[in-house]
């Protein structure tokens, strides 16, 4: 009987340091006993939030890169994309979603976080960024991606549940099917929100670490991704994704220059064998 070995495009940038994209996503699903095909968007020798970053834009080589695949007659169980470097490579996404029989697609909106737009984003390309995540089975926007996508304020107060709900609710009137919105501050815990088409509305909550590192948002979503691909539910994976970010920055806390390096997975990754984290 040949054994099933499910595969993963994962559409995001290399960053050479500071720990997220393509240097989280590959290790962590891979983890997890599934296959990942990367598609670089861009080649930066630091994530954006260093001065001063070298920044190698890959869309010029992706019709290429997919035309090879096409050939191969390559299908995906999954296509998961996040920072991406043109708007020319939304349609790429695009036609990787809808022309390679693939099967879920995880769209991470990656174009800001506390209020910020990323440096290399233009408002071109975050209102483009609509349409494909009008196509997601599940979309991770965080707050500030949620904001853009929607056309709502930015707000630094803490987002109680009916209003996260509703910011939700508008994210999948676009056309997703599903939605996390992660990092979302309340009091002393952070929640991810999420809208499951047939379930509703739900909440999974952690405590509330007193720091940040960078590539949280790449490790919850590669996190959850994985546990997709073994077969468990949205709430389940989501679930998983929340402790296994929060056991990595706790583990990495008193690690050599780690807010630089960002969240260490690598000592933990091994626990996510199953495809759920599993503690201890």
């Amino acid at each position: 009987m040949t054994k099933k070995l499910p595969r993963v495009a994962a559409v995001h940038d290399v960053s050479g340091y500071g720990k997220c994209a393509l240097t989280v996503a590959m290790p962590v699903i891979s983890a997890a006993g599934v296959e990942v095909c990367p598609v670089p968007t861009a080649i930066l020798s630091t994530n954006t939030l260093f001065d001063n970053f070298t920044f190698f834009d890959y869309t010029p080589h992706m019709r290429a890169h997919f035309d090879h695949w096409r050939q191969l007659g390559l299908k995906f169980d999954c296509v998961y994309s996040g920072f991406l470097g043109s708007i020319e490579q939304i349609d790429y996404v695009l036609e990787l979603i809808e022309g390679f029989d693939s099967g879920i697609s995880v769209i991470d909106p990656v174009m800001g976080d506390n209020g910020i737009v990323i440096k290399t984003y233009t408002p071109a390309m975050c209102e483009k960024m609509v349409s494909l995540v009008a196509k997601a089975d599940i979309a991770t926007p965080n707050i500030t991606e949620a904001c853009l996508l929607t056309g709502c304020e930015y707000k630094e107060a803490e987002l109680n549940s009916a209003e996260a709900q509703q910011l939700c609710e508008q994210i999948i009137a676009l056309g997703c099917k599903n939605v996390v919105l992660t990092g979302v501050r309340r009091g002393s815990k952070l929640y991810n929100c999420a809208y499951e088409q047939g379930g509703g509305y739900f909440e999974i909550a952690i405590n509330l670490l007193p720091y940040n590192m960078h590539g949280t948002g790449d490790l919850f979503t590669s996190v959850l991704v994985s546990g997709l691909m073994r077969g468990y539910g949205l709430r389940q994976c989501v679930d998983s994704a929340a402790r296994f970010v929060y056991d990595a920055m706790e583990y990495g806390r008193d690690i050599e220059d780690i807010f630089d390096r960002g969240v260490a997975f690598e000592p933990i990754v091994y626990r996510l064998g199953s495809g759920l984290y599993q503690k201890g």
